[in-house]
């Protein structure tokens, strides 16, 4: 039997996700989120990278709070439609938000204030926080399947955090040179690094 493709392997676990109930989505979230900020990478980072959830992803937008709250720097991707690379733009309080046109939170900000991944200035002490469509025990991860992220994560020495709901886990993702993994995937059940041995 032919192993499950990566776009199989991405729709058995977006199905998995919706699958959970909203108010239990909503409590791993919190607890997920209370984990990544006790963990000493985000604790030691001067600057981190994260985004705004959509749909049935680990609700970020209170953990977005928490960070500038904890005097973090804290940027959020722009996607631009055409645009192969993600661009980026720094967070403010009070948060204002808009819509792109795939329904992603965004920050309502000028075109001026969007900057290039290396404009960021994102260090190997910093942390990228990483969305995750699915994830195997080696932290290969699937997204969308734009590649928005292994472009960026290629492009930056931060740490690469990655958050799901431990129902995204599958056992194994093809993978190519291009791929990037993470460091570590942070579920509702703690951190999982590759092949479970804390760094």
């Amino acid at each position: 039997m032919n192993a499950p493709s990566k776009a199989e392997l991405r729709q058995q676990a977006l199905q998995r996700r919706a699958a959970l109930p909203k108010e239990l989505r909503q409590r791993f979230s919190e607890q997920i989120c209370s984990l990544v900020l006790a963990h000493p990478w985000v604790r030691e980072a001067a600057i981190v990278h994260s985004y705004f959830s959509f749909g049935t992803e680990v609700d970020t937008h209170t953990l977005c709070q928490r960070l500038l709250d904890l005097g973090k720097r804290v940027a959020v991707p722009i996607v631009v439609e055409g645009q192969p690379e993600l661009l980026h733009a720094w967070l403010r309080l009070p948060l204002r938000l808009r819509y792109n046109r795939w329904g992603i939170p965004e920050p309502d900000v000028p075109p001026t204030e969007w900057m290039t991944a290396e404009a960021l200035g994102l260090s190997p002490a910093d942390v990228v926080i990483v969305p995750v469509v699915a994830y195997d025990r080696q932290l290969y991860r699937l997204g969308y399947g734009q590649g928005y992220y292994d472009r960026f994560l290629r492009r930056v020495r931060a740490r690469r955090v990655g958050l799901a709901f431990s129902v995204q886990a599958v056992g194994f993702i093809p993978h190519a040179p291009h791929d990037v993994q993470l460091d570590v995937v942070i579920t509702e059940s703690g951190p999982l690094y590759a092949d479970d041995i804390p760094p």
